[in-house]
């Protein structure tokens, strides 16, 4: 399935020339709070032997949020994905998730780094189990917990089933982060092969990617209590910016690996609008 997004009354221009929007400063802290959030609305294409068999428009939403704080020294930078469907748009059919990250620095190096992410379970393996997910949509929602933190010291990490309070969908996930957030987590042990220090969250070290005028760039992050390698190429003209993404685990009992490519194209045509497409 492909899913192509729309992004409604923003502007993308290129990594050279954007610019953050600041909404806070305190003069007697020295601290300047920067943020910015994109939404977007999900088209979904079902995609069978290359041929297009199926599309509805606004099956979905998602956004992105980025907020950094600097405070002397000391930068804090939060970022937040979400993303989940209108039930009311696919005959009942319920699934959301979130992810949320916490990155501390002190002078520009990395000192903590932590994270929040859940995503509501399917268990459908065949045709026919979707056909019944779609005909018999639970009123509360499983979901796969992770968290996790990153210090020098090394990660501590956890993976758990919870159940979503009924009603739970993409309207109100966030909520259920911030209810996430805080809970306890297994004492800091150190990554076994890897004594480099603090290591970045997924979705911060893209985001740096994106920012980096460099054409390509490597970088390792931790996920799960384990590390990966983010590799990316990425192509920036006047209308578009191309970033091309092969991510690998480290370690020699783990050969997985993933790919993939995201296009944001600003319409000249159009001023107030964008529109991107993602596959993997």
């Amino acid at each position: 399935m492909r899913a192509d997004a729309l992004v409604p009354h923003q502007k993308i221009v290129s990594r050279s020339r954007a610019r953050w929007a600041l909404f806070r400063r305190d003069s007697s802290l020295s601290a300047a709070t920067i943020s910015q959030r994109v939404s977007y609305r999900v088209h979904a294409t079902v995609v069978v032997a290359c041929l297009p068999v199926f599309s509805k428009q606004n099956v979905g939403g998602a956004s992105v949020a980025v907020e950094k704080t600097v405070v002397d020294a000391h930068t804090t930078t939060r970022l937040e994905f979400a993303a989940g469907t209108w039930p009311e748009r696919l005959e009942g059919f319920n699934r959301f998730g979130v992810t949320r990250e916490t990155v501390q620095e002190e002078s520009g190096t990395l000192v903590e780094s932590s994270y929040v992410s859940f995503m509501a379970s399917s268990r459908e393996k065949t045709f026919s189990d979707a056909r019944e997910a779609l005909r018999n949509t639970p009123a509360s929602q499983a979901l796969t917990v992770a968290r996790g933190r990153s210090t020098a010291a090394g990660c501590a990490f956890r993976i758990e089933n919870r159940t979503a309070p009924e009603n739970s969908s993409w309207r109100n996930c966030l909520d259920l982060a911030n209810s996430f957030e805080g809970l306890p987590l297994p004492q800091i042990e150190p990554l076994a092969g890897y004594s480099a220090g603090t290591l970045p969250t997924f979705l911060f070290t893209v985001w740096r990617a994106i920012r980096s005028d460099a054409a390509e760039t490597t970088a390792l992050y931790t996920h799960n209590g384990n590390v990966y390698r983010l590799r990316t190429r990425s192509q920036v003209d006047s209308h578009r910016m191309s970033l091309h993404s092969l991510v690998r685990s480290q370690g020699k009992q783990s050969l997985s690996s993933g790919s993939v490519r995201a296009t944001v194209q600003h319409c000249p045509e159009k001023s107030n609008s964008a529109r991107g497409v993602f596959s993997s």
